[in-house]
């Protein structure tokens, strides 16, 4: 597939809202003071954020204060609601989720006013199922809120299977191209990064090869390098918690005692250089989805120079997956 088709600015229309998003999210799982950390920080987000359904039903993030972005995600709870640990967090989380069922989440959707413009992101945290049976579920919670932009995350169709089959994804194009986002979680679309990318290749080709242009949203992958290698490969929003977790040095994330250190904050409190860390963050992410977005437009590497190093693999990367570039 060629770049210029695989790699484009796509919009969601129903939100008025224009690709590629990067999209910083909010959580509670691994931050207790998540309400916090979003106050701290509302006044350097930029354009969109996420926040968790699960978290304003349990009181963890208080509804009137998430309006802080124009284009708001309002995910479904599931990554917060499951007790299994998470391969891709730097500690292993043991604690127990509270329970969570899609009446919570539907009282959640109730309660939200029009304050942004909202993309709302089907339960993920039902049975496994068929994947048309997972978009009927779907389609009967978005017909619910016609002014929210529908995001169907694509999950694995039985308890056993750790990634999402697809052959059903491609099978199913024409119904899923009816919702708004189509969106995948990172670790489910395959065991490497080359299978990752791959498979949002076949993916965007199908979609391609059926004239639709529905953004694709890539949910756990907010790593600088990673945003790149989907983005190239047909993904269009992106989202996650690495923002928080690490310190964003030149587009490489470290940890935050090792930018400390380097920066020669040793005597600041943890928590200002952690919060500016996280504010150099957000001004990063803002200035790499500009470089994105002229990228889509001109499809002119020099646009991602900031990411200079790392070029030669990244392009690597893509050609071995069937991007012609």
């Amino acid at each position: 597939m060629k770049v210029c088709d695989a790699c484009s600015r796509r919009s969601i229309s129903r939100v008025s809202a224009g690709t590629p998003l990067l999209v910083p999210s909010f959580s509670s799982r691994g931050f207790p003071d998540i309400a916090g950390i979003h106050e701290l920080m509302r006044d350097n987000l930029y354009e969109t954020s996420l926040v968790s359904a699960y978290d304003l039903h349990h009181g963890c993030l208080s509804a009137p204060e998430i309006y802080a972005t124009e284009i708001l995600l309002v995910d479904s709870g599931g990554y917060e609601a499951r007790a299994a640990a998470d391969p891709a967090e730097p500690y292993i989380d043991l604690r127990p989720g509270r329970n969570w069922e899609v009446a919570h989440y539907a009282g959640v959707l109730d309660g939200l006013e029009p304050l942004s413009r909202l993309v709302v992101v089907s339960f993920d945290h039902a049975a496994h199922g068929p994947l048309g049976e997972q978009a009927r579920g779907a389609r009967s919670l978005f017909d619910r809120y016609p002014l929210f932009a529908g995001d169907f995350l694509c999950k694995p169709e039985s308890a056993d299977a750790p990634f999402i089959d697809v052959e059903s994804v491609i099978a199913c194009t024409d119904e899923l191209a009816t919702f708004d986002v189509l969106g995948v979680t990172e670790k489910e679309l395959g065991d490497s990064v080359l299978k990752r990318c791959r498979n949002l290749l076949r993916i965007r080709a199908a979609l391609h090869r059926r004239g639709h242009d529905t953004p694709i949203h890539v949910f756990g992958c907010l790593d600088p390098v990673g945003i790149l290698a989907y983005f190239l490969c047909g993904a269009d929003i992106f989202d996650g918690l690495a923002w928080l977790r690490f310190a964003f040095a030149g587009g490489v994330p470290i940890y935050h005692v090792t930018r400390t250190v380097l920066n020669g904050q040793w005597a600041e409190p943890d928590r200002d250089v952690i919060a500016a860390h996280r504010a150099q963050n957000l001004a990063w992410l803002r200035g790499q989805s500009r470089a994105m977005r002229r990228y889509a437009r001109r499809h002119d590497l020099e646009e991602l120079a900031g990411l200079a190093a790392w070029r030669p693999g990244l392009l690597d990367l893509v050609r071995t997956a069937g991007l012609k570039i």
